[in-house]
């Protein structure tokens, strides 16, 4: 213990002013963070989420390289260092370096945000695993395998893709958590990998041997995040989460004239209606995957499979009970059944959120919706620009941060929601805020001219806000015998 002790002193006085330079901006990180109302960052706070990331690696590196581990001719083997001792203080480096500080500086963005840090505890130790998956664990390896801090540059754009899949860009998608979930379990098998990628190279600095095992767990994980289907994400995401209690049928229902079908290109396209009941009535279920076969009279047989792609599907959100299936199959499959009777069957994967109360919120005010999720409110006018009425809602847990909002019964004309659920950002900011401890969800209302009676009505005017909670994954089978194509394909 003593002499990883010794070589950790050493490390920090050599690199204590790039460490400095990384708790800077980590404090910059916060307060901006904290302060702000909005679900994207500013112009500094969206590149320092790109910065502090690769000066955190950099210190990694430069650490590593202070005793590195390719060649045989660096001063540190002359003496009676250990490799685990060695390796050890490395990995405590990096502790110290990065997750302490951000620990903290997540915690002190909660505090300020009205959340309690001991209660999100969990949140912030998983957020903390997931930045050690993404760039502590990828940036030790591969900082253990080159021998200067040169060849660590070409490895950057490695880092930058692990780190994307582990905090994601996703993260703060309503349902983006689906793919989320493949190119997390990449992530975890590349951490693995690189675990066992250091303890190798520490153990034997056997150099040429580690690169390429190293090449090869990126080619894996790359064809995993990569091949993966929808419902084999779907089946990883029901295997880690609750499965929703409901009991829904789907019955095929007779052709719409009005749906959309014909011929484009190398496709066949048809809308299949169906018709779903069972659904829970106070809740919400959005389908989120299907698997389908179809099974011709002849022994023909299609499965979906998007790297086969004899047919291809697309879905549509539930409206009255009803929903459709929108299928394309190339014209050699189509032609192989159009003169037959079809089976169609599969399995639809449905996401279910639970709803809870209804909170009304006054303009330019914030209030606790539920003890996980705040939203404030702000009216503002912009110079040669419409006025808008900004709801913004937060929390430290992403399966508390979904919420319906609307304006109920407002004067006509007064206000409609913006097509893209929020302001576009005109700067040239990168729009990333993946080292947030919050997952945030914004909607944004253009408002009509605005006066000064419309902003006097508006500060009576409550917005209502039903928060929804994910409660888990179902999957509904459906089948559907003795169908002609034929009749939904005219």
């Amino acid at each position: 213990m003593h002499e990883t002790l010794v070589i950790l002193k050493k490390d920090v006085r050599r690199l204590w002013w790039q460490i400095g330079a990384a708790l800077a901006m980590c404090a910059i990180i916060g307060r901006l963070d904290a302060g702000r109302a909005a679900a994207q960052p500013g112009v500094v706070e969206g590149l320092l989420n790109i910065v502090l990331p690769l000066v955190w690696a950099f210190l990694i590196a430069q650490a590593i390289h202070h005793e590195t581990l390719v060649g045989d001719r660096e001063f540190w083997m002359t003496r009676p260092y250990r490799w685990g001792r060695l390796l050890a203080a490395k990995a405590l480096f990096a502790a110290l370096a990065v997750h302490v500080p951000s620990f903290l500086t997540d915690a002190a963005i909660l505090a300020a945000r009205g959340y309690d840090p001991l209660a999100s505890l969990p949140q912030l130790l998983v957020k903390q695993l997931l930045l050690a998956e993404g760039l502590t664990l990828p940036a030790m390896a591969l900082a253990a395998v080159v021998s200067n801090l040169t060849q660590f540059v070409i490895g950057i754009p490695i880092l930058l893709v692990t780190l994307t899949a582990s905090l994601g860009f996703s993260r703060d998608l309503p349902f983006g958590h689906l793919s989320y979930a493949v190119a997390r379990l990449a992530v975890e098998f590349l951490a693995v990998a690189a675990i066992s990628l250091a303890l190798l190279q520490y153990r034997r600095r056997r150099t040429r041997l580690t690169r390429t095992l190293a090449v090869s767990a990126l080619l894996a994980a790359g064809l995993l995040a990569t091949l993966a289907t929808g419902q084999q994400t779907f089946a990883l995401n029901m295997a880690e989460s609750p499965a929703a209690n409901i009991h829904a049928t789907m019955t095929l229902a007779p052709p719409d004239p009005r749906a959309v079908h014909g011929t484009s290109g190398r496709r066949v396209f048809t809308t299949l209606p169906f018709s779903i009941s069972g659904l829970p009535e106070s809740d919400w279920a959005w389908m989120a995957s299907v698997s389908m076969d179809i099974t011709g009279a002849n022994g023909v047989r299609y499965h979906y499979d998007p790297l086969r792609m004899d047919f291809d599907m697309g879905l549509t959100g539930i409206v009255h009970d009803s929903t459709s299936l929108f299928l394309g199959l190339k014209h050699a499959a189509y032609d192989r059944i159009e003169d037959s009777k079809v089976t169609i069957s599969g399995t639809v994967g449905f996401l279910v959120y639970e709803r809870g109360q209804e909170v009304r919120l006054p303009v330019n005010a914030t209030r606790e919706v539920t003890q996980r999720m705040h939203c404030s409110s702000m009216y503002g006018e912009e110079p040669y620009d419409s006025a808008w009425l900004d709801v913004f809602c937060d929390s430290p847990d992403r399966d508390e941060v979904s919420a319906d909002i609307w304006v109920p019964k407002p004067p006509a004309g007064w206000f409609r929601p913006d097509i893209g659920g929020f302001r576009s950002n005109r700067s040239p900011s990168p729009l990333i805020a993946w080292l947030s401890p919050l997952h945030r969800q914004q909607q944004s209302f253009r408002v009509g001219v605005p006066d000064r009676t419309m902003r006097e009505a508006m500060a009576h005017t409550p917005i209502a806000i039903v928060p929804q909670r994910l409660a888990g994954y179902s999957t509904v089978s459906f089948k559907a015998s003795d169908i002609d194509l034929r009749e939904y394909t005219r």
